[in-house]
């Protein structure tokens, strides 16, 4: 067999970062599920296995981060590992290590990744982002067995994938262009994708004469018009491997469970809270005590496409009183402008927070002062519950709900003082890759253990004010900045702006909104100086 073994492997994997990657994000998750995060204590040492760490980006920021941990990350890509050791050495990173291998080999010997066949691995956590259902069956075994392998007892497994019935309608997109990718030239895979697209727009029909297969999927339409503009290397990273399967809930779980893995929850908060579900679902869900079978009455009741499932290896649950005491000393801290689906609610406007559930209303009276009484500093969820009369489950509902949209932050209290100057030093050097035309788009919040988006005009106009420069000037140099890194300016509504006059006053605006906002945020969360 090719040694990507079907995987598609003709191109690159984008350089992205996953907030629920993140250890305080995964033991937060945990905990309102009942079990014993893996570390006892924010600041406690950990160890860290990204099994399909891809370019390397997301894992790299996570040390930085979190520099009481130990980081490895796994890909059988040579391009990947390549710019992934590249990228340690520039942002002068010492503890973390990146392995090409592959995870069939690693199955039958796993001594490169720290522990002998018959023992238990060290890694208190072990990540698969957009993996398992890329892969062929044998892999993903190999896959699963690694994961649980590697994980100490009570460790976290998290796993992401595409599931099915939300994937039904893509699929007819995925097997037309494995056909077509067959018979195509492989170094023009826009022609590939454009030509998939042209012929099912053909078969579907119109919304007022729908073909058969228009009638089955309605939503096809829509989907195809989204995948004719995405980036063509994450398409084919999407839909050109061998191994692709979305899969329904149980069989996932099944799988895992001859592993030892045992599903806990999920990553994506609100789907710790089946009581989120529309009350018209929640009768048919709720009274199902099943494991496999409610979790596939959710799936099918939301159509859901991807999931972000923790499995634990070795569940030790908490006492409730446990749990209460372990949450109290957990903190929470304002983040950032809250995103366009997040709404900002003034006084009596209610919170609307977009969900996998659909929908969910938040009443402002129970909501607002939670989120104002973090806006200056940070507070544990003790002092939430007392603020709000609320119990503690109720609590970590409001809090979930709040995160989920990035209103705000878990705080890392002296772990994130601590980490703060490190991860300044790593965000200059990320600021200057980023300059060198790189297509980064994060940098580090190390008081919450997070990263933060950063564009390159923002990196630019960070750099122009450190150097004392403003108005005209500033924009002059902002503009010549972004011609050398071949990037555009861009209206609201994703059109170039070509006119220079336009293009200054574009540049004026995302200055005074950066001096005014994102610069006293960054400073207040440690990714710069005060």
């Amino acid at each position: 067999m090719h040694w990507d073994r079907g995987y598609y492997s003709q191109s690159t994997y984008t350089c992205g970062t996953y907030r629920e990657l993140a250890p305080n994000w995964l033991d937060f998750a945990s905990l309102v599920k009942g079990h014993t995060p893996p570390r006892p204590r924010e600041g406690s040492p950990f160890s860290y296995l990204e099994l399909g760490s891809g370019m390397g980006f997301g894992l790299a920021l996570l040390a930085a981060n979190y520099p009481e941990g130990s980081f490895v990350g796994v890909d059988f890509h040579p391009e990947h590992i390549s710019h992934s050791e590249w990228l340690v050495a520039q942002l002068g990173l010492t503890n973390i290590r990146f392995l090409e291998a592959d995870f069939v080999a690693l199955q039958r010997d796993p001594s490169p990744l720290g522990w002998l066949p018959g023992h238990t691995g060290p890694y208190h956590y072990v990540t698969a982002h957009g993996i398992a259902t890329w892969i062929g069956e044998s892999v993903q075994e190999a896959l699963l067995e690694l994961a649980s392998l590697a994980l100490r007892p009570g460790g976290l497994f998290y796993c992401s994938y595409n599931t099915h019935p939300g994937w039904l309608a893509r699929s007819a997109f995925q097997k037309l262009y494995a056909l077509e990718s067959g018979r195509s030239d492989p170094s023009q895979p826009l022609a590939t994708i454009q030509r998939t697209v042209a012929s099912l727009r053909r078969l579907i029909g119109t919304v007022d004469a729908p073909t058969p297969l228009g009638s089955a999927f309605p939503s096809l339409d829509g989907e195809l018009a989204w995948i004719s503009q995405d980036n063509p290397d994450y398409l084919c990273g999407e839909y050109g491997c061998e191994g692709w399967e979305p899969l329904y809930v149980a069989d996932m779980h099944r799988r895992c469970s001859r592993h030892k893995l045992r599903h806990l929850g999920s990553a994506t908060l609100p789907e710790l809270f089946d009581e989120l579900l529309a009350p018209s679902l929640k009768e048919a869900v709720l009274e199902e005590e099943n494991p496999l079978i409610r979790q596939t009455l959710i799936d099918l009741a939301t159509n859901k496409a991807f999931r972000r499932d923790l499995f634990v290896k070795g569940a030790l649950p908490f006492t409730r009183i446990q749990a209460e005491e372990r949450l109290a000393t957990l903190a929470v801290q304002r983040l950032e402008s809250p995103p366009a689906e997040a709404g900002d609610p003034k006084d009596d406007e209610p919170y609307l927070f977009t969900t996998t559930f659909g929908q969910v209303v938040g009443d402002p009276k129970v909501y607002g002062p939670i989120e104002a009484a973090v806006q200056d500093q940070p507070r544990t969820l003790a002092e939430l519950g007392a603020l709000s009369d609320k119990p503690p489950e109720g609590v970590m509902l409001i809090v979930s709900m709040l995160l989920h949209v990035n209103r705000i932050g878990l705080d890392r209290g002296d772990a994130g003082e601590a980490a703060a100057p490190e991860a300044q030093r790593v965000n200059a050097a990320l600021f200057q890759l980023i300059e060198q035309g790189r297509s980064y788009a994060s940098i580090l919040v190390p008081r919450l253990g997070a990263v933060t988006s950063i564009s390159p005009v923002e990196v630019l106009i960070h750099r122009a004010l450190s150097e004392g420069l403003e108005g005209p000037m500033l924009g002059t140099c902002v503009l010549l900045g972004l011609q050398q890194m071949g990037v555009q300016l861009l209206e609201a509504d994703k059109t170039v702006v070509e006119d220079p006059k336009a293009q200054m006053r574009s540049i004026e605006r995302i200055t005074a909104d950066f001096i005014a906002l994102r610069l006293p945020q960054l400073r207040r969360l440690g990714a710069l100086p005060a």
